[in-house]
C-alpha cells in the first residue's frame, strides 16, 4: 500500500540517499530514483530545495524518460520539467539549453527558441572550457549550433515542429472492448442472474467487510490486508474515497483548494510580488459591461452640455449594466466601426482573462482629457456622473483618440506559445483513469460495503467526481430499488480478462509520480519566468521615475527662470547632466535607481525612441550625457514625453504579458492539482469485482450441483422403477444378486447422466456404440427417444438449453451459412483463377477427409455448369449431409469457413503446398519489448486463415479518432491486447502491447468481425462506416519489406438476423446481395450504398475476405512462395 519515508541513513543520509537515487538511475529503474529525490527534499530558508545534484539527476531522468514516451504531449510535459531542474545551478546551465531547444523544435515556438537562445550565450559567457576534455568540447560545440540554430529560426521566422502520428498516443487512450472471452461462462452468469429473486440481487450488492477482509488475507497476505484496512479506515474516519496527495510531504487533502493553497505555500507554486507591481485583471463587474450593449458612439459635445447645465437630469439616467440609453448619441460609421474593434479585442481580452485594471485605468483617462475640452471638470465625472466606471465613456471619444486606443490593443499578445495546452492534454489522459462513476456507501456499523444502486437499474452514465461516503441502514439502502436487466454482469467481467495482471497493494506515492513531479518543475519553470518579467516591469517603472524627476527638474527650472535675470538661467539640458553628477555623489546606496537615471537622462538627451538599459560605466555614461548639453529645451521636454508614452505603453503591455504568464502557471498547478487526486474507489473496486465474480461463481456452482443431484436423483428412480418391472418374478427369486447388479448399475448410470450434462452444456452430441452402427436417420431417432426418456424438462430447468426440436433452426442456419460462405469464397478471383488452373487435382489421389459432394461443387463451378437451375442446391444439399456427421450444424458463420479451409488442405500434392497454403495462409510473428525489464523474448511464428476483431471494438475506436483508416483501427485494437512478460522464462510479469510482423503477404487477407447481436441501427452503420473497401496491409503489420500492399475487400458474410445468412459481394463493377438458395441478385450500388445498406436492413458483417491487387516490384512468386505444414488452424 504506503510505505513512509525511510529514515535509516542516518548521520549520513544526505549522501546515501543521493548514491542510492544515482544508483536506481544508472540500473534504469527511473520511478525508484525520483521516489528517493522526493525523500531528499530539504527544507532550507522556509522553503522546501533539493540539493543541486539532484536537481541534474532529475533533470536527466526527466530527459531521458522523454525520449523513451511515445506520447507526444507526455514527451513535451518531461522536458518542459527537466529544464527548470537545469536551471538551479549556473553550473549546468548548458543543460537547460539544450532542453529548451528541443522543446522549440518539438512545439515549432520561437518563444522556446529565443530562451535556448539566451541561456545558450549566458552559458558561454560563464563556462570556461578545457581544450584536453573532449566531453566539454562537445558541450561548448552544442551551446554554439544551438546559438547558430535557434538565431536564424527566430531571424528567419523558421520554426521546424515535430510531428508524431496520432496513433502513438492510442496507447493512452482507454476503449471499452469485450472483456470476458469466456462467453459460455458469462452467458450462464447471466441466465442465472436472470433467474435470482428481486432480494436475492439486493442482497448480493452488499459486500460483507468480514469476508472482503478474510479473501484480501488469504490472497495477498499480510501486506494486502494491512493496504485494504488503511483504505477502510480512511473512508470510515474522512467520509470519503477521494483525497489528493502531496507526495514530497506525504499529507492528505480532501479538498482541492486547501491542497492547492499547500502547494502555492509550501512548494513554491506561487509568487507574490510587492503588491504596487501586481498585475491584476479586471474584476467581473467590470468585464460584464464589455459585452453587453451596442457600443454607439455618443454626441460628445451634446452630452458635456447636458452634464455643465443639466447635472441633476444626468444623475437621474437608468444605466443596465453600466450602459445608459439617455446620453445623446451620434450618426458616425468611422466611430461606430472602430468602437466594434475595441469592444471585439477587449472581448477577446477577457475570455484569456489578460484584460488588466491598469489598461482599463489607461483608457478611462481619455474620456477625462477629451471632456475636459468642453469644460467639464474632471471630478463631475468620477464622482457625480461616475462615467469613468462604465466602458459607455469610451463611446465618447473620437476618432483619433480610439485609434489611439486601438493601436495599444493590437500590441496585446493574446496566445502565450508555451505549449502548456499539451501538459493539460497529457494530464487529462491520465485523469481520466482516475474517474470513477460508482458511487460506494458503508452502514453504520461499517459491516457492509454498499455498491451503487444504479448497478441493478442498468448501466450508470455519469462519473461522481465527489466520492463522498454516506452512511446508511443496509437493510433499507436497496428497498425501493428495482432490479433491471443484468447489466451488473457486464460490469462484473469489465477488464475481467486483465485480473491476473492486477496487482494489490499498489503504491500511492508511485502514482503519476514522473508526470507530477514534472509538472511541479513546470510551475517553478513558470514561477522563475514571472520572477523575471516582474523584475522588468520594475526596471521600466522606476526608469519611469526617473523621466518623472528629470520632467520635474526642467519645470521647477522653468518656474525659477521667472524670477531671475536671462544670464542666470540654465537650459534643461545642462541642469541634468548636473543632476547625473549629483546623483553619483548623494545616492551611493541605490546604485540600481543611479544608473537608471543616467541611462534615463542619456535616452532623452539622445533622443533616443526607446528606454536603453545597457549601463557600462558611469565615466562612459557621463561622457555621452555631457556631449548633448547644449541641445535645446524643446528637444529636451519633446523626447521626456515620448519616452513617458513609450514606457507607459511598455508597462501596460507587460501587464497583459504578466497576466497570460500566471495563466500558464494556473492551468498548469490546476494539471498538477488534478494529477495529485486519487480516489481509493479506483484502487478497491478491481478487487470488490473480483471478490464478487468468485463470489456469484461460487453460488451458480453450488446451484448447479443441486440442480444436477436433482436431476440424477429422478433420473435413478424412474430408471430403478424401469428396471423393477422388467426383472418380474426373477426379481423375487434372485433377492441378493439383484441388490449387487443395481448398486453396479446406479454407479454406472451416474457417471453417464454426469457426463451426459457436461456434454449438453457443451453444445456436444454424445455417440454410443450403438449409435455408431446405425444409420444417420436411425441415430436421429434415438437422439429424440433418449431426449424424451432422460427428462427433458429437467435438464432444460437445469441448463436452460434448447429443446429438440429446434435443431432445425441450428441446420438452417447452418444451410444459410454454408451457402453464403461459398458464394463469398468462388467471388474471389484469385481463388476462381486457381480452380481452374489446378483443376486436374480434383480427380487424383484425394485423402478421404475431403467430402466427395465439395468435390462435385468445385467440378461444376470449374465447369461453368454451376449456373444450371436447381443444380446449385442440389450439390448444397450433398454437401450439408456430407458435412453433418463431421461438424456441429450450431456452427457460427468463422466455423463454417475454417471447415471449408480445413479441407482445402487436401488439394495438394508432393510439388506444391496446398491451395489453402498458397492463398490464405497468415503467418504471425509477435514481438514484445518489455518496458520493465527491457527483455525481448522470441516467440514462434503463428499461423492462421485471418485475424478477429470485435465490432465495439472498431466503432469506439473510430468514434475516439475520427479520420483513422480502417487498417490503422486494426493495428490499434490489437496491439490493445497485451503480452505479459513470462515470468516463467525470466521476465517479470509486467503487461506489454505486442507488435506483430508477417513473414509473407497473402493473397487473400480474411477478417473475422464478433459482434454482440443486440446492436442498433446506429450502431451497425457506424461500424460499418469505420470499414474500408481497400486497405495497405503494410499499415497493418510492421517492418514490412516493402511498403503499400494493398488489397481490396471483394466479399463479405453478413447476418441478418438469427439463422439467416447474407454474401455482399463486388461484381462487375459494383456491390450486389446474394441471399440464401438463389442464383439472383439484388444491385446495392457503390460502397456509400453498402454502408447504408447495412445499417438500414440491419446487416452485420461478420467475415470480410479481401484479395491483394497491388504488389511493388512484382513480388507476388517471392512473397507466397514459402513452404510450411500447417495444422489444425483457426482465425486468430
Amino acid at each position: 500500500m504506503e510505505s513512509s519515508p525511510t529514515h535509516f541513513f542516518g548521520d549520513n543520509g544526505d549522501a546515501e540517499k543521493h548514491k542510492l537515487a544515482w544508483r536506481y538511475y544508472e540500473q534504469g529503474d527511473h520511478m525508484k530514483a525520483l521516489e528517493v529525490i522526493e525523500d531528499s527534499v530539504l527544507k532550507i530558508g522556509g522553503k522546501l530545495k533539493l540539493p543541486s545534484d539532484l536537481y541534474f539527476l532529475q533533470g536527466d531522468i526527466f530527459m531521458a524518460l522523454a525520449k523513451k514516451s511515445e506520447n507526444s504531449d507526455l514527451k513535451f510535459s518531461l522536458m518542459l520539467g527537466s529544464v527548470e531542474c537545469y536551471l538551479e545551478d549556473y553550473m549546468v546551465q548548458a543543460f537547460a539549453a539544450i532542453s529548451l531547444f528541443h522543446l522549440g523544435e518539438h512545439l515549432g515556438s520561437a518563444l522556446y527558441y529565443k530562451k535556448a537562445l539566451r541561456v545558450a550565450k549566458k552559458s558561454l559567457s560563464l563556462m570556461s572550457f578545457d581544450p584536453s576534455k573532449s566531453d566539454q568540447l562537445i558541450t561548448k560545440r552544442t551551446l554554439e549550433g544551438i546559438v547558430e540554430k535557434a538565431g536564424f529560426r527566430i531571424l528567419h521566422g523558421l520554426t521546424v515542429k515535430s510531428s508524431e502520428p496520432k496513433l502513438r498516443g492510442s496507447k493512452e487512450i482507454r476503449i471499452k472492448i469485450r472483456s470476458d472471452l469466456h462467453t459460455i461462462a458469462a452467458n450462464e452468469l447471466r441466465r442465472y442472474w436472470a433467474g435470482m429473486s428481486a432480494e436475492s440481487k439486493r442482497n448480493f450488492m452488499k459486500v460483507s467487510t468480514v469476508d472482503l477482509r478474510s479473501y484480501v488475507k488469504r490472497e495477498y497476505g499480510r501486506e494486502g490486508l494491512d493496504a485494504l484496512e488503511q483504505v477502510l479506515d480512511s473512508a470510515w474516519i474522512n467520509r470519503k474515497w477521494k483525497f489528493w496527495m502531496c507526495r514530497t510531504c506525504s499529507q492528505k487533502f480532501f479538498y482541492p483548494k486547501k491542497f492547492k493553497n499547500h502547494l502555492e505555500q509550501v512548494h513554491g507554486a506561487k509568487y507574490k510580488p510587492p503588491r504596487e507591481d501586481l498585475a491584476q485583471s479586471v474584476d467581473k463587474v467590470w468585464a460584464g459591461r464589455i459585452s453587453v450593449a451596442d457600443w454607439e458612439p455618443v454626441d460628445a459635445l451634446a452630452a458635456a452640455e447636458m452634464i455643465k447645465n443639466r447635472l441633476e437630469f444626468v444623475k437621474e439616467f437608468v444605466y443596465v449594466s453600466g450602459w445608459s440609453k439617455d446620453w445623446p448619441l451620434a450618426a458616425d460609421e468611422e466611430r461606430r466601426n472602430l468602437l466594434k474593434e475595441i469592444q471585439s479585442l477587449l472581448v477577446s481580452f477577457l475570455e484569456r482573462k489578460i484584460l488588466s485594471c491598469s489598461i482599463r485605468d489607461w483608457m478611462m483617462q481619455f474620456p477625462v482629457k477629451h471632456l475636459a475640452q468642453f469644460e467639464v471638470p474632471e471630478h463631475t465625472l468620477t464622482t457625480e456622473c461616475r462615467l469613468v466606471e462604465t466602458p459607455q465613456s469610451i463611446c465618447f471619444l473620437e476618432c483619433h483618440e480610439l485609434n489611439q486606443i486601438l493601436d495599444l490593443l493590437k500590441r496585446i499578445k493574446c496566445v502565450r506559445d508555451d505549449g502548456t495546452e499539451l501538459v493539460s492534454k497529457a494530464t487529462d489522459s491520465l485523469w481520466r483513469h482516475t474517474q470513477v462513476k460508482e458511487k460506494i456507501d458503508i452502514d453504520h456499523e461499517f459491516s457492509f460495503i454498499l455498491l451503487d444502486k444504479r448497478l441493478l437499474r442498468g448501466k450508470i452514465a455519469s462519473f461522481d467526481d465527489e466520492g463522498s461516503i454516506d452512511v446508511c441502514d443496509h437493510n433499507v439502502h436497496y428497498a425501493k430499488t428495482h432490479p433491471q436487466g443484468d447489466d451488473i454482469i457486464t460490469w462484473l467481467l469489465e477488464d475481467y480478462s486483465l485480473r491476473e495482471s492486477f496487482g494489490f497493494p499498489r503504491s500511492i506515492r508511485a502514482h503519476n509520480l514522473d508526470i507530477r513531479m514534472a509538472v511541479l518543475r513546470a510551475i517553478h519553470f513558470t514561477r522563475r519566468t514571472l520572477v523575471a518579467r516582474y523584475a522588468k516591469k520594475w526596471q521600466i517603472l522606476c526608469y519611469d521615475v526617473c523621466l518623472n524627476k528629470a520632467k520635474n527638474l526642467c519645470i521647477q527650472e522653468g518656474e525659477r527662470r521667472m524670477n531671475v535675470p536671462e544670464d542666470q538661467r540654465n537650459i534643461y539640458a545642462s541642469l541634468l547632466c548636473d543632476s547625473c553628477e549629483e546623483q553619483l555623489t548623494i545616492d551611493v546606496e541605490d546604485p540600481l535607481f543611479t544608473e537608471l537615471f543616467l541611462c534615463a537622462v542619456r535616452d532623452v538627451l539622445d533622443g533616443a525612441s526607446h528606454p536603453t538599459f545597457d549601463f557600462t560605466t558611469a565615466e562612459d555614461c557621463l561622457k555621452l550625457i555631457h556631449g548633448h548639453k547644449n541641445i535645446s529645451d524643446d528637444i529636451v521636454l519633446k523626447s521626456i514625453d515620448h519616452l513617458k508614452s513609450v514606457v507607459t505603453n511598455k508597462v501596460l503591455l507587460a501587464d497583459s504579458k504578466i497576466l497570460l504568464i500566471e495563466n500558464s502557471r494556473i492551468n498548469l498547478l490546476n494539471d498538477l492539482v488534478r494529477l495529485s487526486v486519487f480516489d481509493y474507489r479506483s484502487y478497491i473496486l478491481p478487487l470488490l469485482k473480483r471478490f464478487l465474480r468468485e463470489e456469484l461463481d461460487v453460488i451458480v456452482d453450488m446451484d448447479a450441483k443441486a440442480k444436477l443431484a436433482a436431476v440424477q436423483e429422478e433420473l435413478l428412480s424412474k430408471e430403478k422403477k424401469e428396471k423393477e418391472k422388467k426383472s418380474g418374478s426373477r426379481k423375487k427369486k434372485h433377492k441378493s444378486n439383484k441388490r449387487t447388479s443395481t448398486s453396479m448399475l446406479s454407479h454406472l448410470d451416474q457417471d453417464d447422466i454426469y457426463e451426459s450434462s457436461i456434454n449438453i452444456e457443451l453444445g456436444v452430441t454424445l455417440k454410443t456404440k450403438e449409435e455408431d452402427s446405425m444409420e444417420p436417420e436411425e441415430r436421429g431417432r434415438l437422439k429424440t427417444s433418449s431426449n424424451t426418456n432422460n427428462q427433458e424438462e429437467a435438464i432444460k430447468d437445469f441448463k436452460n438449453m434448447p429443446r429438440k426440436d429446434l435443431l432445425s433452426e441450428d441446420a438452417t442456419r447452418y444451410r444459410s451459412s454454408l451457402d453464403m460462405t461459398l458464394k463469398a469464397l468462388l467471388n474471389i478471383k484469385v481463388l476462381q483463377e486457381d480452380l481452374v488452373h489446378n483443376r486436374q487435382s480434383f480427380h487424383g489421389n484425394l485423402e478421404e477427409q475431403v467430402p466427395y459432394a465439395l468435390q462435385n461443387l468445385f467440378s461444376a463451378f470449374v465447369s461453368e455448369q454451376i449456373a444450371e437451375e436447381g443444380l446449385y442446391s442440389y450439390l448444397l444439399s450433398n454437401l450439408l449431409a456430407s458435412l453433418e456427421g463431421v461438424h456441429s450444424m450450431s456452427s457460427d458463420a468463422a466455423e463454417v469457413v475454417v471447415a471449408i479451409l480445413e479441407f482445402f488442405h487436401c488439394w495438394k500434392s508432393p510439388e506444391r503446398e496446398s491451395l489453402v497454403t498458397r492463398l490464405f495462409m497468415l503467418e504471425e510473428y509477435e514481438r514484445m519489448s518489455c518496458k520493465k525489464c527491457k527483455r525481448k523474448p522470441n516467440y514462434p511464428e503463428q499461423s492462421s486463415y485471418g485475424i478477429v476483431m470485435a465490432a465495439n471494438s472498431i466503432r469506439n475506436l473510430k468514434c475516439a479518432f475520427g479520420n483513422i483508416k480502417f487498417e490503422d483501427i486494426l493495428k490499434v485494437g490489437r496491439m490493445k491486447d497485451g503480452m505479459m512478460c513470462d515470468v516463467k522464462t525470466g521476465g517479470c510479469g509486467e503487461i506489454n502491447f505486442v507488435h506483430r510482423t508477417i513473414s509473407r503477404c497473402p493473397p487473400i487477407f480474411t477478417i473475422v468481425l464478433e459482434w454482440e447481436k443486440n446492436e442498433t441501427e446506429k450502431e451497425i452503420s457506424e461500424t460499418t462506416k469505420a470499414l474500408d473497401w481497400e486497405i495497405d496491409i503494410s499499415r497493418l503489420y510492421e517492418v514490412l519489406e516493402e511498403p503499400n500492399i494493398k488489397y481490396r475487400l471483394v466479399s463479405m458474410i453478413c447476418c441478418v438476423e438469427e439463422g439467416e445468412y447474407i454474401c455482399v459481394a463486388y461484381k462487375k463493377n459494383r456491390w450486389v446481395s446474394l441471399r440464401h438458395e438463389t442464383l439472383a441478385e439484388e444491385v446495392v450500388g457503390n460502397w456509400k450504398n453498402v454502408v447504408r445498406f447495412c445499417g438500414e436492413r440491419n446487416v452485420r458483417p461478420e467475415i470480410l475476405f479481401y484479395e491483394a491487387f497491388q504488389w511493388p516490384n512484382n513480388k507476388w512468386q517471392k512473397l507466397i512462395s514459402r513452404e510450411n505444414q500447417y495444422e489444425n488452424l483457426s482465425f486468430m
